[in-house]
């Protein structure tokens, strides 16, 4: 496993309708690339300060460090290609989620190895498929999306700033108008997307 990258901070809102914030971003900053994806996100109900998720066969773990001012500073913790070999998982993966492994019976586990067997059983883990469209931002030293989620049937909008700069950041909030909103990460509002049922794949 490897770690690394500077920690930044991060507001992501959620919303069946964020068409002002696309207006906002487009009126300050030319569009940048849009990025499509399939990833699959594994959630606890004791832990969330962890964001693991898997992209193109990749386990990218972040992890909370701070929270200031509402922002949340998030850094690379591990990112690991598969297969992952099992005393990693029992060493750093499981102790993050905040749960021990029903059992390790594999040297290494595939990604498919790691949902089926350790967490889709698991009473408190859940490993959550979605698609993802983000328009990408840059605005000052910002940089923003603003995405379409489609996760467990259901679409939803989602836009959210990040930067290891805090006062750009604040400005950047600011302007949006999201100054009173609350600062939602994936782990969150998959957790309650699930409304507490997990164990269901």
């Amino acid at each position: 496993m490897t770690a690394g990258g500077e920690a930044r901070f991060e507001f992501r809102v959620w919303g069946d309708r964020l068409d002002g914030v696309s207006d906002w971003l487009g009126a300050l900053a030319e569009a940048g690339e849009v990025r499509e994806s399939a990833e699959t996100y594994v959630v606890s109900t004791v832990a969330l300060d962890a964001n693991p998720k898997v992209r193109d066969d990749l386990l990218d773990i972040k992890r909370l460090v701070d929270v200031r001012d509402g922002f949340e500073q998030w850094t690379v913790h591990r990112k690991v290609v598969f297969p992952v070999g099992a005393r990693e998982l029992a060493d750093d993966f499981f102790p993050l989620l905040g749960v021990a492994p029903s059992s390790l019976d594999r040297e290494a586990y595939t990604m498919s190895d790691l949902v089926d067997e350790l967490v889709a059983p698991h009473p408190d883990l859940a490993a959550v498929d979605l698609t993802k469209r983000r328009q990408m931002y840059m605005v000052d030293a910002c940089s923003a999306e603003v995405s379409q989620v489609r996760i467990r049937g259901r679409t939803i909008q989602t836009a959210a700033i990040e930067s290891t700069d805090l006062d750009a950041l604040r400005e950047v909030r600011l302007g949006l108008g999201l100054e009173t909103n609350d600062n939602v990460s994936y782990p969150r509002a998959i957790r309650a997307l699930l409304g507490g049922q997990f164990a269901v794949g």
